[in-house]
């Protein structure tokens, strides 16, 4: 029978990366729900300071290589008949706790592929749920969080090109209309707890809206992370 969600999550494997990440001086870290301008805001300060962006997504679904043992909750997640079917068939405190869990999964991972690197300016992009995880790893001091409005992450969930994958899928599901909006409650729920924890444990927020620019915010960024 497969394990609880509430039990997957890992203390030593946050205190194994901690003992990885908090060692180096230079990673810093961009957070933040859905639509609020992340990958955006990473690759501009990329073009523009030349620091090398370490994209969790592309980690997460390309290189990282799960343990059964070490990493249940995503080794859960990844392996399920259908991992989208399995994730919002579960209660929100059930998905929610298999998110923390696995956000502790990543930064084992990450910390492993970041040990026999140099030390030099990176910057880490999204991968991040639970900032109450994330900052047991590095200071929060070097990691800011995007927010935007609801309004605007529903409208690109609803029409953005790079979306529409994840929606097809999810509508294509028995019971796909129902299940789309489970999925946008569950995103607005996981954009509260950034927002939230962010600001119980000391991270910097930055909020924007259509009426900043991609290198006003880049601008804002740099100096808060510097």
């Amino acid at each position: 029978m497969m394990k609880s969600t509430e039990q997957y999550l890992s203390q030593p494997l946050i205190d194994s990366a901690r003992a990885v990440l908090s060692s180096r001086s230079n990673p810093r870290w961009l957070i933040g729900g859905s639509a609020s301008g992340k990958s955006t805001i990473a690759r501009a300060l990329g073009a523009r300071t030349g620091i090398a962006v370490y994209d969790m997504d592309e980690a997460v679904f390309g290189r990282f290589r799960f343990d059964p043992v070490r990493h249940p909750a995503t080794t859960a997640w990844f392996t399920a008949a259908n991992p989208l079917a399995w994730m919002l068939s579960l209660p929100w405190a059930a998905f929610d706790a298999l998110y923390r869990a696995n956000n502790a999964e990543m930064l084992d991972l990450l910390a492993d592929d970041l040990a026999g690197r140099p030390d030099a300016p990176l910057l880490i992009d999204g991968g991040i749920t639970h900032p109450s995880v994330l900052t047991q790893v590095i200071p929060a001091g070097r990691i800011v969080c995007l927010e935007t409005d609801d309004a605007r992450r529903r409208h690109e969930w609803a029409t953005a090109p790079g979306r529409a994958g994840m929606k097809a899928e999810i509508l294509a599901l028995p019971d796909g209309a129902a299940l789309w909006e489970r999925f946008l409650e569950y995103d607005r729920q996981m954009t509260a707890t950034l927002g939230r924890e962010s600001r119980a444990y000391g991270i910097q927020i930055l909020r924007w809206d259509e009426s900043h620019t991609v290198e006003q915010i880049s601008e804002q960024v740099l100096y808060l992370l510097n």
